[in-house]
């Protein structure tokens, strides 16, 4: 019943939203959550979530209560995810939404037992019980638009938003400054932030092409900063392999989650895949040329003002997940982007950036 559409009271009330995905998706739901604050005046709002992605949402003045979810750890059984359901109910919920339904999600919500239960289905037996069932994957808008529709269903009217947004703490902006201070950065050095990995390879745009549009951005006086996860090393080893300039920073294994999205903050410019990092750099504000490649940008753009994405094709609008086309193999390759379309987008991307601060 992807068309529902209910008057909810919203207001004094205890709102569970239940969403367990990435990294990515925590910035994606951003929007959703400032719709949500604005309108539920006095509500408490309560967010379960998987206890991996703590940081991405810790200091999120839209929610008032973060249960984070060990999902493969010591809750990763049926019995306990019944009981962390039940502490749940205790809080006496009044209105569970559901963004992404699953076994664990339907565990929960019989479990805690809301007075009205909206959102996606987990498994089939959720709809009996459900008050508000809606398809939140509708495969037709913006990860960012298709939670939203899920309030416009419920009655919001108002759905404006200031885009997808990440809050910091003083701790992890000390973090960040120590790092690029101990590398002989200073508040006058503009860097270039390159994140080169992805959750899967075939999204992943060639490593040493990353590495030329460092280097093209290096020859203008910006400092190539690489980002990632330890396990990423070998894909920035690449990149920095085919440099001429030697004036780069490696970022990679030196930040938490929480610390890398303020040193995100502090680049005037980013080139990434479709990947976590993309949702950061430009929830942080900083110009962001995406690449995609199997997976849709149409559905996963970045929103900022300067930011693009490059896709190697012209995706169909349908409900293809990238996992099936990866395995179908019927898209063109990330790799035929060319470094000059990437370089020409940053280039493009700066002289916007530049405009709207004059």
């Amino acid at each position: 019943m992807s068309d529902l559409k209910v008057q909810a009271d919203l207001k004094n009330k205890t709102i569970v939203i239940i969403y367990m995905l990435y990294f990515g998706d925590m910035v994606s739901i951003t929007p959703f959550l400032e719709v949500l604050r604005r309108e539920a005046k006095g509500s408490k709002i309560i967010l379960v979530m998987d206890a991996r992605f703590l940081e991405s949402v810790k200091y999120n003045p839209d929610i008032d209560v973060l249960i984070p979810f060990d999902r493969h750890g010591k809750e990763k059984g049926l019995a306990a995810t019944w009981k962390v359901g039940k502490k749940i109910g205790a809080l006496h919920p009044d209105i569970l939404l559901t963004l992404h339904g699953t076994t664990r999600s339907t565990m929960l919500a019989l479990a805690m037992h809301p007075k009205h239960w909206g959102g996606e289905a987990g498994t089939r037996i959720d709809r009996l019980f459900m008050d508000w069932p809606m398809t939140i994957e509708t495969y037709n808008s913006h990860a960012v638009d298709k939670y939203l529709k899920v309030l416009e269903r419920l009655g919001v009217k108002d759905l404006s938003h200031h885009g997808m947004r990440t809050y910091m703490s003083p701790e992890w902006e000390k973090k960040a400054d120590e790092f690029f201070a101990s590398e002989g950065i200073t508040e006058n050095d503009r860097l270039v932030g390159l994140s080169v990995g992805s959750s899967t390879k075939e999204k992943n745009w060639p490593a040493k092409n990353y590495g030329k549009v460092a280097d093209h951005f290096a020859e203008k006086g910006m400092i190539p900063v690489f980002f990632g996860v330890p396990s990423e090393r070998p894909l920035i080893d690449e990149a920095v392999s085919v440099m001429k300039s030697k004036k780069y920073i490696i970022a990679a294994g030196h930040f938490s989650m929480g610390e890398f999205m303020a040193a995100a903050g502090r680049c005037s410019l980013a080139f990434t895949n479709d990947s976590g990092p993309m949702y950061v750099f430009d929830s942080r504000g900083v110009p962001t040329i995406a690449m995609f490649g199997p997976s849709n940008a149409k559905f996963h753009h970045p929103l900022g003002p300067c930011s693009k994405a490059l896709s190697s094709w012209d995706m169909p609008m349908g409900p293809e997940h990238v996992k099936k086309t990866i395995e179908s193999g019927k898209y063109t390759p990330i790799s035929e982007i060319t470094v000059k379309e990437v370089i020409e987008a940053g280039e493009e991307a700066l002289r916007k950036a530049e405009k709207l601060e004059k």
